[in-house]
């Protein structure tokens, strides 16, 4: 058994390293909120938005209200019916929040600490047709096609736009915390590989099947929804790291190799911890004198969101080498951004 887990490892070692590709891993790191002031304006209400007739207003209540980070949630919000009670008694148009003042009003009588509120600038959809010329083989011979069906189709376009102002009023003060116009545009053609929301955070369908003028408006508006929700907590982002993937040194064994060639497979594999053993293990074993070695160890440790120990790993790696390493120069200049907003989104999540 342990004869053919350590020919396993070194086939996927030999493997990687034969490949032409330098292995990669993926780093997990936690992002500030965009909109850093609604750290301490955590519980919020949604009124309805002017001219929303697709549920912008709802969807971003949704989204605000479904948000977790590290499993805990990051808003608490004032419930729907709390707020149109209070619209009701003070005899006020849910478009009537727009004005700061009395956004302001109604917020401290419901006991939230901001309101968002806003409008549907526009949204727009409108589809046409069109036929194009289509053949079919529908003969063969060894020269090629001998006799062709020629018919024609008919083809949907598509094209959808949807422009939101958002604000998001300060209770306690009367002033704005947030405000943006966001708009969003969808464009397909049933005749055409793709379709795409433009200036959403994702890409279109690959797909050729379009939506309807009401689909349409309901994913721009869930698309607005999610971006403006998106700028308002913390978040984690996602990015690849390369590794170094051959030692060089002077005098290193081949047993020495070995084990960082099972680092690496261990790695490949997601199993850090073992890595990680392996890793300092073999620093130790070579004095701290290989730049590859504590580089590597650096990206486990960041890997694993340990970002202090990984800076020293760097700083390390960093002071081994005589001329610019190209992932050692990326690393010193990540590591430090990504203390920093680590930092703040941690205030962040811990303001009251």
């Amino acid at each position: 058994m342990k004869l053919s887990l350590k020919l396993l490892l070194t086939a996927s070692a030999v493997s990687l390293l034969m490949s032409g590709c330098a292995q990669k891993v993926q780093i997990k790191a936690l992002n500030p909120a965009e909109v850093g002031e609604m750290a301490t304006k955590k519980k919020i209400a949604i009124s309805g938005f002017k001219n929303d007739r697709h549920g912008l207003s709802g969807k971003i209540e949704s989204e605000i209200a479904k948000h977790k980070l590290d499993h805990k949630r990051y808003f608490t919000v004032v419930s729907r019916k709390d707020l149109n009670k209070i619209v009701a008694e003070q005899k006020l148009q849910s478009s009537e929040l727009m004005d700061e003042v009395t956004a302001t009003r109604v917020g401290k009588l419901i006991g939230a600490q901001a309101i968002i509120n806003g409008e549907i600038a526009s949204a727009t959809a409108t589809s046409d047709k069109y036929r194009e010329s289509r053949e079919k083989c529908l003969k063969w011979s060894k020269e090629g096609c001998v006799r062709y069906k020629h018919y024609k189709v008919t083809c949907k376009t598509i094209q959808a736009e949807v422009s939101a102002n958002v604000n998001i009023v300060n209770v306690e003060t009367g002033s704005i915390i947030y405000g943006d116009t966001i708009s969003k545009e969808y464009s397909a053609d049933s005749c055409k590989s793709g379709s795409s929301v433009l200036g959403f955070m994702g890409a279109g369908s690959s797909s050729n099947k379009i939506l309807s003028k009401g689909q349409a408006l309901n994913r721009l508006t869930s698309a607005i929804a999610s971006e403006f929700v998106y700028k308002l907590t913390p978040h984690y982002i996602h990015f690849n790291v390369e590794l170094i993937d051959s030692i060089e040194l002077d005098g290193i064994t081949d047993r020495q190799e070995q084990t960082f060639e099972n680092a690496l497979a261990y790695i490949k594999a997601g199993r850090m911890n073992k890595s990680a053993k392996l890793l300092q293990g073999l620093l130790d074993e070579v004095n701290g004198k290989s730049y590859v070695i504590a580089y590597a160890y650096g990206v486990v440790n960041e890997a694993q969101g340990k970002f202090d120990e990984a800076k020293k790993l760097y700083e390390m790696a960093d002071d081994l080498t005589i001329e610019p390493v190209d992932e050692i120069n990326s690393a010193m200049s990540r590591i430090d951004g990504l203390i920093d907003k680590r930092e703040e989104a941690k205030q962040q999540m811990n303001a009251k």
